[in-house]
Order: structure tokens, then sequence, then C-alpha cells
């Protein structure tokens, strides 16, 4: 090419250049703007959704006082004659503690109080003078009610009406309280008002940090807080006033907003950027045509050599590039002695997400994991994906603190919510690590022991650092002789069965779960934890069920009349035989289908490809109940609870242990308790081991049990001295719980 041309050429590139460059600040600009606009109108939205779940949140606490307010038993201790040990119990206590009312006040006919309590304490009357201005506007608005409702009544009502409440906020001594007043009604008409007004019931809850937290989980607001002032003129955070009953703003809400126009801006800029890049590479091409045939061939081959050693998803290096590079670096430290930390890292519960949301989904968790993980690694050459949702990086190490301090660093990384098409998402892994040993520089050794701890981190729980040692080549070795003597046991029948008996609030048998004992000869007492996945890893699950359905369905016909529960697997539902060997178990026992329930987990209902819905429908045709075990820990859905034929739902005993200590867990047990009553399912609560849980589980409804309280699981025999009326003493469980059989509960 002549000097002319080589210039001609130079010019037409720049003007291209030139050209590409005013269309990157144009669309730059543009879609600056954009996002700007979309931010403004979302925050308003925000601000609209947040202020009216907020009213929404008031009004519903507010309503936590109906039960105790709509109530023949109110009418006749708190009108029909003055109750203060019935007030004290059912209004004072009964909402400080279950509802977390800082105070509860009982107002007559002319709006004077006749009861009080604060903060768990009978206070003087004189104590309402500094309630009386902010919940005056309340109290009147439930006596305007009352008295539209008196005036338009046609006559005697017989029937419950509806409740009438009013709320409000407002700061009393400094703190925000929700506010409402209810008024005192008959339920079920059984009694009457028999002064000029009703009682009105005067409540207050704190609007502390906790509220807002709870709050803030339910939208899912970032750093939610409260200003006790009006701070809406902060352009920072988004904002929601919370208004007196005079509709001055006595406090804000403030969050963080969500910045999805921000967002766009920095996903589309680059893609908008590439476009424009890719015009000027064309423009390049196309007059270098000759060059870029050569630089293609070049280039086709060093693709040729990353897909040999690289992953497509995420383009990290794969296995084959993993051994290389173990290989390479041990060979050098024969020389230089250095040391190395291998640790394979592993995503849990990966499939379910695969599963639950869709191949796609999965894979964009795969790639934004890798970049987190290659960020960690700092070299490219240090960090792969092994195939699936596994990982392995590799870290030059001088000790095993090192490598533990380095291996939470990954699993703090991977702990960050991952922001996915569908949503954010939160996960944890699992991690093995092994180091090498300078004097036996072996690659395939330093892999084995890394994938050995990465399987004892996935067995001791998940979510956890395994660094190996030598006890896990002895777990392994016992592992193995524990298949062995678990498959030689069940050949022969050597396992026995126990029973852990179900009762109801007043302690009546009403049925059991059948649950399976291994005693080994050589190792001893084997917990079900260790020897039922044992069984499901070696193919042995099928063999376990079938013995513990045959030993199960015998006992049960030693206490007709009750519910013998049995635990069913997924490996068992999916057999297409299954059904057919259960019914014909059934016949050969002579057991009643009606009288087994067969208890799944959740997890066996999300796989829809396995024909769940169908199978279980022929269960239930056949006469089987269906329940729900660990209800909530899996996948709970209104879909699969609609879709199943479903009886029965167990509350997972991790909820019983946290009531009375997680606000949360409260909640959850009480939304699940009503969730059972309206699908009109049975409800039953596990792991109940002391009376606080079993209260708080009756107060929410909860009317069958479940747990150590009662009784641990006993043999069969003990359950015959039950069923035959008899009083049996258990070790560890509250003799006022023990569990008995009356003929009216069979």
């Amino acid at each position: 090419m002549s000097l002319p041309q080589r210039a001609r050429a130079r010019n037409q590139f720049w003007a291209v250049a030139a050209v590409g460059g005013v269309a990157i600040a144009v669309l730059t600009g543009t879609l600056g703007r954009m996002a700007e606009d979309f931010d403004k109108a979302a925050l308003q939205r925000e601000q609209v959704v947040v202020g009216n779940g907020l009213s929404s949140r008031v009004a519903e606490i507010g309503r936590q006082v109906v039960p105790q307010a709509v109530w023949d038993d109110a009418v006749v201790n708190l009108d029909n004659r003055f109750n203060r040990d019935w007030a004290r119990d059912n209004i004072g206590t009964y909402l400080h503690v279950t509802d977390e009312f800082r105070f509860s006040w009982v107002l007559d006919a002319a709006d004077r109080p006749i009861y009080g309590m604060d903060d768990g304490e009978d206070v003087p009357m004189s104590r309402f003078d500094k309630i009386a201005g902010p919940a005056a506007r309340i109290v009147a608005e439930v006596r305007e009610a009352e008295a539209v409702r008196t005036s338009t009544a046609a006559g005697p009502t017989t029937g419950p009406q509806s409740a009438i409440v009013a709320n409000a906020t407002d700061l009393i001594d400094g703190e925000l309280f929700v506010l409402s007043a209810t008024l005192v009604q008959p339920d079920f008409g059984t009694a009457r008002i028999t002064g000029r007004r009703a009682p009105v019931i005067v409540t207050g809850r704190v609007m502390d940090q906790a509220f807002i937290d709870s709050f803030s989980r339910r939208y899912m607001l970032e750093d939610a807080h409260l200003h006790m002032n009006d701070s809406r003129g902060e352009t920072a955070q988004a904002h929601a006033g919370v208004s007196n009953p005079a509709g001055k703003n006595v406090a804000t809400l403030d969050w963080m907003p969500q910045r999805a126009g921000d967002w766009l801006f920095r996903k589309f800029l680059p893609l908008t950027l590439a476009l424009l890049a890719g015009m000027l590479a064309l423009a390049l091409i196309a007059y270098r045509k000759a060059h870029a045939a050569t630089r293609a061939v070049v280039a086709s081959e060093q693709r040729a050599v990353h897909v040999a050693y690289h992953d497509r998803l995420t383009g990290l290096g794969n296995r084959e590039a993993l051994d290389e590079r173990i290989d390479r670096l041990l060979a050098d430290a024969r020389t230089d002695g250095a040391r190395y930390a291998l640790h394979c890292v592993d995503l849990d519960n990966f499939k379910e997400i695969n599963d639950l949301s869709g191949h796609a989904v999965g894979d964009e968790l795969l790639r934004i994991a890798g970049r987190r993980l290659r960020r960690l690694a700092g070299a490219a050459d240090m960090c792969f994906r092994l195939g699936g949702d596994e990982f392995a990086l590799l870290q030059p190490v001088t000790d095993e603190a090192e490598a533990a301090a380095y291996a939470d660093r990954v699993l703090q990384a991977l702990s960050k919510r991952f922001a996915l098409s569908v949503g954010r998402l939160q996960l944890t892994a699992s991690i093995g690590v092994s180091l090498s040993d300078p004097a036996n520089p072996d690659a395939g050794d330093l892999l084995r022991r890394a994938d050995l701890a990465l399987f004892s981190s996935k067995r001791e729980g998940r979510a956890r650092v395994m660094l190996h040692d030598r006890d896990m080549d002895e777990s392994v070795r016992r592992r193995r002789g524990l298949q062995d003597a678990l498959r030689r046991d069940l050949r022969a029948g050597a396992l026995t069965m126990v029973y852990q008996p179900q009762v109801d609030r007043n302690r009546a048998l009403i049925g059991v779960e059948a649950l399976v004992r291994w005693t080994s000869a050589e190792f001893g007492p084997v917990s079900p934890a260790l020897f039922v996945p044992l069984a499901e890893e070696s193919g042995m699950i099928e063999a376990l069920g079938a013995f513990t359905l045959k030993r199960a369905f015998e006992d049960s016909l030693r206490w007709p009349g009750l519910k013998t529960a049995v635990n069913i697997s997924a490996i068992q539902l999916r057999d297409p035989d299954f059904i057919a060997r259960l019914i014909t178990l059934a016949t050969d026992t002579g057991v009643s289908p009606s009288g087994i329930e067969l208890e799944l987990t959740e997890g066996v209902l999300v796989d829809r490809g396995n024909g769940a819905s169908q199978r279980l429908g022929e269960l239930r045709e056949a006469g089987f109940s269906i329940a729900i075990d660990d209800f909530g820990t899996g996948y709970s859905s209104l879909s699969y609870l609609s879709r199943f034929p479903i009886g029965k739902i167990k509350i997972d005993r991790s909820f019983v242990i946290d009531m009375g200590q997680s606000k949360s867990a409260d909640a959850l047990v009480s939304t699940i308790v009503q969730l059972g009553r309206s699908l009109n399912m049975r409800v039953i609560a596990e792991g109940v081991e002391t009376p606080d849980q079993w209260l708080r589980l009756a107060a929410a409804g909860c009317n069958e049990f479940q747990g150590y309280l009662a009784s641990r699981p006993v043999s069969a025999e003990a359950i015959d001295r039950i069923y035959a009326g008899e009083v049996v003493e258990v070790d560890g469980q509250d003799a006022r719980y023990a569990p008995e059989y009356r003929l009216a509960a069979a």
C-alpha cells in the first residue's frame, strides 16, 4: 500500500472513530437522563406502596385486639360487671405477652379508665392522662360508629357483628406508638351490653427499630429507620410520613430506595459501547481484510486451546486446566518448597434452584459465583469450575490457619445475595480444603483429600469449611463398614421399630409415628440421621423403606382407632411399582389404609416430572392419608398445597424450638396454623419439649402435638400399655402432659 493510500486509510479510520465517539456521547447522555427519570418515577411509586403498607400494618395491629374485645366473656366481665382479675389476665397480660402491646386500658361508658396495664404491670388510673390526648380521636371515632350502629339497628341482634376498631399513630413521651381503640361487643350474641354504651379497649404498641426491621423484611426495604420528625426533605433516601390523629407528621420512615434506572443504565451502557466498538471494528476489518483473515486463523487456534482448558459458561479453567496447573505448581514445589491449598467449593442446594427456577437462572447464578471466586483468586489460573456447581481455587499458603481464613472469605463472598433475573437469592456453600506436602507432591492425592474434606463439610450440615485430616480417611473406612453392616442387618431383619405418641391438646393419644432404629453388633446404636442418608447413598433405601412399612403395618393392628404415621422417601415415591406393593402389603397384613398416614417431605412435591401428583392421588383413592413433614423448611407453596391431596401439615421442630425466642418463629407458626385451617387441613407440631411451647402452640390454634414433653419414641409394648389405659412414665417427659388413651379420642 502506498503512503497516500495509508494516509487516506488512517483518515477514514479516525473519521469513523470520531463519529463513533459522538454517538457514544449522545447515547450515554440519553440513557443517563432516561435512567434518572425512571428512578424518580420508581421512587414515587415505592413511597406510595410503603406508605400504604405502613397504614395496613397499623390496621393489622389494631385487629389483633378484636378476638379479646369481640367476645361474650368480655361483655360479661367488662360491661355487665367489672371483673378486674379477668381484665388483667385477658386484656392486659394477654395483649402484652401475646401481641407485644406496651399498654392496654379499659374505658367505661363515659370513656373513663377503669383498668390499665403498662409494660406488664397494673398502673393507677391517673397514668391514663398522658394517653388520653393522643387516644381521644380514635375513641371518638369508635363512639361515633357505635352510635350509628345503635341508631340504625332495627331490633335485637342475635348474630355476630363486625368489630368496630379505630387506629392511629402518635408520640407519647418521646416514643412512637401504634394506638388502637376497639369496642367491646358480643361475638355470638349470648351476652348483651347492659350499659348505655359499651366499654372501649385502648392499646398501644411501640414502633421501635424491631418493628421497623420486621416491616422492612416484609417489604424488602434496605436500611429502614425512623426519624422522630418530618425528614421528607432529605433527598438521599425514600420517605414515608407517619402522621398523628391531627394529621401532623410526627415521624418519618426512611430507607434506601431501589435505583432500577441506574442499574439499567450500568447494564445497557456497556452493551451500547460494545455495539459501537463492534461497528468500529467492522470498519477496520473492512479496510484491512487480508490482515484480519490472518488474525482470524490465529484467534481460531487460540479459541480451540481456550475451549479445551476452559469452562464455556463461566470462562474459568476446567478440570483439565486444574490438573495441569496443580502438576506444574507441585513440580516447582520440589525445588522451592512452596505449599498450596486446594479449596473445593460446592454450592448448597443448587439442584433445587435449578428445579424451581430453571436451568437459565441456574446458569446465571453460576456465572455470578464464578466472577466472585475469580476476584478472590486474584489470578485467572488459580480459579476453576470443575462441573455442575463445583468450583476449585488454588492458594499459596504457609499454614492451615492461612488456608482457613481464605476459605472463610470464600464463604462470605458466596453468602451475599445474588441479583438474578428472577429476583434476589441467597445461598450457602460447602468447602473442603487440603494442603500440599512438598515432600509428597502428588496432585491426585491433593484432589482426593480436598474432595473428601468437601464431602465431610456437606455431611456435617453444609455452609461450612472443613480442612482435611487423617480422621476423615478413617471416617470413610468406618462409613464403608457401616454400609456393609447395615446391608447384613437389613437382610437379617435385625432393625427395630419405636413409636412416638401424638396427642391432642387434652393429652388424648390420637396416633403414633413409626420410627426405625438400628443397633449394630459391630458399631452399637447408630443414629437414623446417619444410617438413613447412608442407605440412600448406597442404594439400600428401598429395602429399609420396605422393612419400616411392613413392621409399622403389622404393629398398627395392635391399636385399632389410632393413626400410624410412616415416613416415605422421594426414592420410594418415584418407583412406579411402589403403590401396588403398598396396597398389596396392606391387604396381606390386614391393615385398613385409612389407619395409615404417609409422611412426605416438601422436596418430594417440587419435582413435577416425577409424577408425584398422580401417585399421591392414587394413594389417597386407596384410603391412605397424606401428611407433609417438616413443613416450612423446604419449598412451601400454596400451589402444591392446593394441587396435591394433602390432609395434614406437620410444623417443623426448628420453628417450635424458636417460639418465644424469635418473633418470626411465632409469626410463622401462627401463619402455618391459619393456612392449614383455611385449607381444611389438620396441623400438628413436632419437637414440643416445654410447657411454654405447648401453650404458645395452643394459643396459635394448634390442636395436635408430638415431642419429648409428652413422650419420646417408645417400644410397641409401651404403646400397648398406653392403649390399655395406663399412664406410662418415660424419661424426659413432663408427667402433666403424659399421653392417655380414651375411647372418645379413638
